[in-house]
């Protein structure tokens, strides 16, 4: 009796500790999606209010160290894309990136994974106008809160996400993205 105790005592740490293994570790991925900015900064160009709400294709590259199964930090480079507002006497272009920080919570339920991230993104956006009267390129860079929530689904050192994330910059209603990708766990 004892040695079946401590058989299954054994057996169960050792089918234990690679899962526990998997949960901890560097990992890469890389997601596209659908990026939207909206803002509205009071700012008058050639006697017009300057408004946008568009959206492009973005993309984001990120790594992180799962510290733990409900804890990682994160950070990646993610670009929004090229948002355009075009009327009869003007056209203006906005491009915007950033490099982001995060803490992630994990919520592991078997196969799939429910998280939340709340972190910072260094933010950089371009602007180009050209109007019947006059032009000119401007840059605005800042540093900003930034919060998501996504799930992942796993299938060994490979996962497919899906989150959406919120970037709190100043200025703008709303920049965000709505993305899916792949990640790889080492």
């Amino acid at each position: 009796m004892k040695y079946t105790v401590a058989i299954a005592a054994l057996a169960g740490v050792a089918l234990a500790s690679p899962s526990l293994a998997e949960d901890t570790g560097f990992y890469v991925g890389g997601s596209v999606g659908y990026a939207y900015l909206q803002g509205d900064g009071g700012t008058k160009i050639e006697d017009q209010d300057f408004e946008f709400d568009d959206d492009d294709v973005g993309y984001k590259v990120f790594a992180g160290w799962q510290v733990l199964s409900f804890l990682a930090v994160e950070g990646g480079y993610v670009d929004f894309g090229e948002v355009k507002d075009t009327t009869p006497l003007t056209r203006t272009r906005i491009a915007t990136d950033g490099w982001s920080a995060f803490a992630v919570g994990n919520l592991p339920l078997g196969f799939i994974d429910l998280f939340g991230k709340v972190g910072v993104i260094r933010y950089d956006a371009d602007l180009d106008f050209d109007g019947s009267n006059s032009s000119f390129k401007d840059s605005e860079s800042g540093t900003d809160a930034a919060y998501g929530l996504g799930a992942a689904i796993e299938l060994g050192s490979f996962a497919i996400r899906g989150e959406w994330e919120y970037f709190d910059v100043d200025g703008l209603d709303d920049l965000s993205m709505f993305s899916v990708g792949a990640t790889y766990q080492f």
